[in-house]
């Protein structure tokens, strides 16, 4: 029932952003799955994004992220982004919100643009963080493929740690992942 509850609270959070949505990725592991729906037609060089993350663990992260996103100078196969992701956690009945700083790289491979790699950053201070939270650290690891003109499919590594100051530290989601891209 919990995952019940879980699924629906991620497809109710994916259907929250604007019509002009236009990208949906979806990847899940042993022990987690996560869905984020995005748009970066809202506002020029600006990429939105809402995510909802779920774990066999009873831990239930959303998250809400706004960067600045253009290729490089320079770099036409490197595209890149700088910004700020809000949390709301659910860490064993505990609520806790947080706001990171980070960013993110894609590289597309200029021989076969249809595979590209792509890793992102935030990290979130204590004094971003709620209740006896140290500090929060997301780190995602990927490499695509282009199956089809807007779809494409990934295997990806994922690092979700939140670390309190006077307790245990929370590996909220860690491994490898399978997962898919739409674009639209």
């Amino acid at each position: 029932m919990k995952h019940l509850k879980k699924s629906l609270t991620a497809a109710l959070t994916a259907l929250a952003l604007p019509a002009s949505a236009n990208f949906l990725t979806a990847d899940l592991s042993n022990d987690a799955f996560k869905i984020e729906i995005g748009s970066d037609r809202l506002v020029q060089d600006v990429q939105l994004s809402a995510a909802a993350t779920g774990t066999d663990d009873d831990v239930s992260v959303f998250s809400f992220t706004g960067m600045m996103a253009g290729p490089i100078q320079g770099q036409p196969n490197l595209t890149a982004g700088l910004g700020g992701r809000l949390y709301l956690s659910d860490i064993y009945d505990e609520n806790v919100q947080g706001f990171a700083l980070g960013g993110q790289a894609i590289y597309r491979l200029p021989q076969n643009p249809a595979v590209s790699f792509q890793g992102q950053f935030f990290y979130t201070p204590d004094i971003l963080m709620s209740d006896d939270f140290d500090y929060q650290t997301d780190l995602s690891l990927r490499a695509n493929y282009q199956l089809l003109p807007n779809g494409s499919v990934y295997v990806g590594y994922r690092h979700l740690k939140a670390n309190t100051e006077n307790g245990p530290n929370f590996t909220l989601d860690k491994g490898i992942n399978i997962g898919f891209e739409f674009k639209f």
